[in-house]
């Protein structure tokens, strides 16, 4: 329990809108996790508990309605720390942080998401550049 708050409280407190940083594999990892979690608890607590859903997280356009005010407000309020988390963990493999543009575009996306899962390139070949995005904290 106490590695969930460690996670969340160094991705959505303590670098909140650092975006010039790096940040590894596992801090994403972990922390698109455990927001998942998060998030498909709140969806529950909106459809069951609350029994007031107007929007499909899932399907935004579609007519089935599974989320409602707290998963609107905890994505609200979530999605500055999960932009700049993305870009980090671009800097992290060496690339600009607007590539994560590219996960809204087709096909295109799979090449993005492929970098996020990668390991970072701290490879003997690759340390002798200087990542022009910073150093990992």
């Amino acid at each position: 329990m106490n590695h969930i708050f460690n996670v969340l409280k160094t991705v959505l407190v303590d670098r909140a809108t650092d975006i010039a940083g790096r940040s590894n594999r596992s801090e994403y990892w972990w922390y698109m996790l455990y927001a998942g979690i998060i998030t498909l608890v709140l969806m529950i607590v909106d459809n069951h508990v609350l029994g007031y859903t107007f929007y499909s997280l899932l399907n935004p356009l579609a007519d089935a309605n599974d989320s409602g005010v707290l998963t609107a407000l905890f994505t609200l309020g979530t999605i500055v720390q999960s932009v700049c988390l993305t870009a980090r963990r671009l800097h992290d493999r060496g690339h600009s942080g607007w590539w994560q543009l590219g996960t809204l575009m087709p096909f295109f996306n799979f090449i993005v998401i492929y970098w996020l899962a990668r390991d970072a390139k701290d490879t003997p070949d690759a340390l002798n550049y200087v990542n022009p995005y910073g150093t990992r904290d």
